[in-house]
């Protein structure tokens, strides 16, 4: 399909600026990229990313017709051509953060966007019209109504109306023409909606289904009726590559079929800063690190477990509220700094009687021990790493013996994420960081696959853990029904203290006369203490 030379590289441009730009002092910069285009040597500058309007579109071939002057100069009523094109919203899923609900970003975004529209529409082909049984009633006063079949370029179908002179409207190859500039004009109507003031911004989510796990974020688009048919076809089609490359995920709710492992991998990495458990530093893509075709500059990420961790942009700002640490603090000072911060991150009025407005287990939500029981475990990056069910819910109010509620875990995560994870970046000193008990080393490893013993509450790798029949990290971290995790250092503990009690069961048989033969069994039973405490254990 034959289009402007800059359209490509705009595409791309686009795309690194709106997911890898970053907020310094409230603005958007740019991060160290190749240069896409070169202008001629007098004037590097010269070629510019702009989108071609309407007027790119080819003249049409239509016998007797002499076009080169241009179509408007020479049919008639050319002029009064419309495109009767409602306008609708279309709800997208864009790989990223909450930080990617920003005007800057969007409007990078929005303008890919477009250039895909643009793209579609300058190719179109008219397959078919008819007369529409009852005409708009805004036409202009001579002019008639057109109902077309179009399909793009990507063969994505849609029907539009077209109004303009009778004479106009008889010609295929003109009707053909007036759709293709008429959709092009329309196509850079497209806008994102941001959320009003004071509205929180909707918090990143993961599925496998979207991206392959990659975490995304709800975006509003406001475009016309004919382009979101289009997107919600093209997202559909497995070929089509325009909307994952861009970084959307799902479009009208329904998943991008296009999405490959690699870009699931390679969006990851954009979003995270991680990859393979490892934070990519300027140090190591310095030196050539590739990531799937992509290497520069990145946003600075943090390594986590949690696809829900992701750091506000700009980072936030150490709130210096003079609160008593965490370990001291009481509860209703807690509750009134956290209003307090949410009130001005928010811009607006938080009424601490009807704070939080959540309920978890038909009880108002637990804010205080649910942010100290996280915070002390490493924070909200450390993601499945924390038993939420077992270590966290059970220390908190909410939680009740005959509790029968299913998917505490993410509910809590969720509730972490909208109300409390914004708080723990401003207070980084309330996270208590530790050191794997088994390798002596913390963030530098690497691994993202910390795990809290329930016996002790000391943090490991779980990959350092090498005792045998451990089963997978997921079998602590993410099942429904997770298992309960015992250090070597707790589960030797363990053993030496059922071998005390076996000796102690033998030594009182001996001397209610069982002899030899009841230490004999005290020894066996001794040994087998030892042998069970050494195996991970069944919540």
């Amino acid at each position: 399909m034959p289009f402007s030379a800059p359209l490509t590289p705009a595409l791309l441009s686009l795309c690194l600026k709106a997911h890898l730009g970053a907020k310094v002092d409230g603005k958007l910069t740019m991060p160290n990229m190749p240069d896409l285009l070169t202008g001629p040597a007098d004037d590097p500058d010269g070629v510019t990313l702009a989108l071609p309007d309407n007027s790119s579109v080819q003249p049409p071939e239509v016998p007797g017709l002499d076009l080169s002057r241009g179509v408007a100069a020479v049919v008639e009523g050319w002029m009064d051509v419309r495109l009767l094109a409602p306008r609708a919203e279309l709800r997208l899923q864009v790989a990223g953060g909450s930080s990617m609900i920003d005007a800057g970003r969007l409007s990078y975004l929005g303008e890919a966007l477009r250039a895909l529209l643009v793209i579609e529409a300058r190719q179109a082909r008219l397959v078919s019209t008819s007369v529409p049984e009852r005409p708009p009633s805004h036409l202009q006063e001579g002019c008639t109504a057109l109902r077309c079949q179009v399909a793009t370029s990507s063969g994505a179908i849609v029907r539009v109306v077209l109004g303009g002179r009778p004479s106009v409207l008889a010609s295929h190859q003109l009707v053909e023409h007036a759709l293709r500039q008429t959709l092009v004009a329309d196509a850079l109507s497209l806008q994102f909606r941001l959320p009003p003031p004071g509205v929180p911004l909707p918090l990143p989510r993961a599925s496998q289904d979207v991206l392959g796990g990659c975490p995304v974020v709800d975006a509003l688009l406001l475009t016309s009726v004919w382009a979101v048919a289009v997107l919600r076809q093209l997202a559909q089609n497995l070929s089509y590559r325009g909307l994952v490359s861009l970084g959307i995920g799902s479009v009208g709710g329904a998943a991008v079929a296009g999405s490959k492992a690699a870009d699931s991998a390679r969006l990851g990495v954009i979003v995270t800063g991680m990859r393979g458990g490892v934070l990519l530093t300027e140090e190591l893509l310095a030196n050539g690190l590739p990531i799937d075709g992509i290497s520069g500059s990145l946003v600075a990420g943090v390594p986590s477990s949690n696809p829900l961790a992701i750091p506000a942009d700009p980072p936030i700002a150490p709130h210096n509220c003079g609160r008593t640490p965490i370990q001291e603090v009481a509860e209703d000072e807690f509750t009134a700094d956290l209003i307090s911060f949410l009130s001005h991150r928010r811009g607006r009025y938080i009424d601490r009687s009807k704070f939080p407005d959540a309920v978890l287990n038909g009880m108002t939500l637990d804010l205080f021990s649910l942010y100290k029981e996280v915070v002390t475990r490493g924070g909200f990056r450390v993601g499945n790493g924390i038993n939420w069910k077992g270590q966290v819910f059970a220390r908190m109010r909410n939680w009740t013996a005959n509790n029968r509620q299913t998917g505490v875990g993410n509910s809590l995560k969720k509730h972490y994420a909208n109300y409390l994870w914004e708080y723990e970046q401003a207070h980084p000193s309330d996270v208590v960081v530790d050191r794997c008990t088994l390798c002596g080393r913390g963030e530098e490893a690497g691994a993202t696959d910390w795990i809290a013993c329930d016996s002790c509450n000391s943090w490991v790798h779980f990959s350092c853990d090498k005792r045998p029949n451990l089963g997978t990290f997921d079998d602590y971290a993410n099942a429904e029904q997770p298992r309960s995790y015992q250090c070597p250092n707790c589960t030797r503990a363990a053993g030496r203290a059922a071998g005390r009690a076996a000796a102690a069961e033998r030594r009182a048989a001996a001397a209610a006369g069982g002899g030899e033969a009841a230490a004999a069994a005290g020894d066996e039973g001794q040994a087998a203490a030892v042998e069970q405490a050494a195996e991970p254990m069944e919540s």
